[in-house]
């Protein structure tokens, strides 16, 4: 198996969640290496093979190294995120103390529900936009 192929993890993040928008676009922009694959929660279709349940899929990003199966989440996934992305390996070893002191997923979890949730196809991280068809319709 090639190392590329060792590599590949696919991320399971939050469609309708602004920030997790934003991180996934910014992680797009930061795979020299092409090891991320993502996935949308909210997208039945990209989830179906997924043996995580839908609620523990919304509580915390999920991620899935292909070559073992193995699936992780929370600052795991973070910690797993940081050993692909060559911008984030320099603070790989401080998520790792993290992740083994507790304070990582405790940190994760308080920023995770905080987090907003746009469940509708008409907003995005840069706001909501109103369609005018529709106004005038009422006037």
């Amino acid at each position: 198996m090639n190392v590329r192929k060792r590599l590949l993890i696919e991320v399971y993040y939050d469609g309708w969640c602004p920030l997790c928008k934003g991180i996934r676009r910014r992680l797009e922009r930061w795979d020299w290496l092409g090891c991320l694959r993502f996935y949308s929660i909210r997208n039945p279709e990209e989830i179906q093979h997924v043996s995580v349940s839908p609620q523990e899929l919304e509580a915390r990003m999920h991620v899935r190294t292909v070559h073992d199966g193995r699936m992780q989440s929370g600052i795991a996934a973070v910690h797993k995120l940081c050993t692909r992305v060559p911008l984030l390996m320099p603070i790989s070893p401080f998520v790792w103390l993290g992740m083994k002191s507790g304070i990582g997923d405790k940190l994760y979890d308080w920023i995770a529900t905080r987090r907003s949730i746009v469940p509708s196809g008409a907003c995005d991280d840069q706001g909501c936009s109103i369609h005018q068809g529709h106004l005038d319709k009422k006037n």
